[in-house]
């Protein structure tokens, strides 16, 4: 006896999972619920999750390859920050949360105030990675805490952000301003690549 196939598209159409060959995990597009107008910034979180990744791996090599794997991840970072990561601090800044500040009055708001404390600790980790590349090539112990430290300072943040700060923004702001705000955000790759 056949079975009927069920009417409509396939799970593998609805929820694309791709292999990223260089971090050797597996990549879910749909796993968080997200208001489409915060797809942009949720896929941003997607590569610098990646990159995180790859720099703890970097920092759990073994002790013969671990320099230079170290010294590799954190100029691949570097190069991510900025083609994009600069850019999608500054959309959560100037986009974001203007958006936001329409509606709560943002000094009075503690994950607000965590979050920017944390834009700004962020930003100062990469200085100084940025800083211990430039001055001493050889230099493993400050670019191994450096990258060690930054790789978990990106996840707590993404993480962080992903749970309080977007369901917050999107519980206050209506459907038409979140669909605005889309518009206006920066788009990395197209819906199933991951390349940037």
């Amino acid at each position: 006896m056949r079975h009927a196939r069920i009417p409509g598209p396939s799970p593998r159409r609805r929820n694309p999972v791709r292999r990223n060959p260089v971090a050797g995990i597996l990549l879910s597009f749909t796993a968080m619920k997200r208001h489409a107008g915060l797809h942009p910034l949720s896929q941003h979180h997607h590569f610098a999750l990646t990159q995180a990744l790859l720099m703890r791996r970097a920092a759990e090599a073994p002790a013969s390859r671990r320099a230079a794997a170290l010294r590799q991840a954190a100029e691949k970072f570097l190069s991510f920050w900025k083609k994009a990561g600069e850019q999608h601090f500054r959309e959560e800044e100037e986009l974001l949360l203007p958006a936001y500040a329409r509606h709560t009055p943002l000094e009075q708001d503690p994950v607000v105030a965590r979050m920017l404390a944390e834009h700004a600790k962020i930003r100062g980790q990469i200085q100084q990675l940025q800083t211990a590349l430039e001055t001493s090539p050889e230099a493993g112990l400050p670019i191994e805490e450096g990258v060690a430290t930054l790789a978990r300072a990106l996840y707590d943040l993404i993480r962080y952000e992903e749970n309080e700060v977007f369901p917050r923004i999107e519980r206050v702001l209506g459907d038409a301003e979140l669909q605005a705000l889309g518009q206006r955000l920066t788009r990395l790759h197209s819906k199933y690549s991951c390349e940037i």
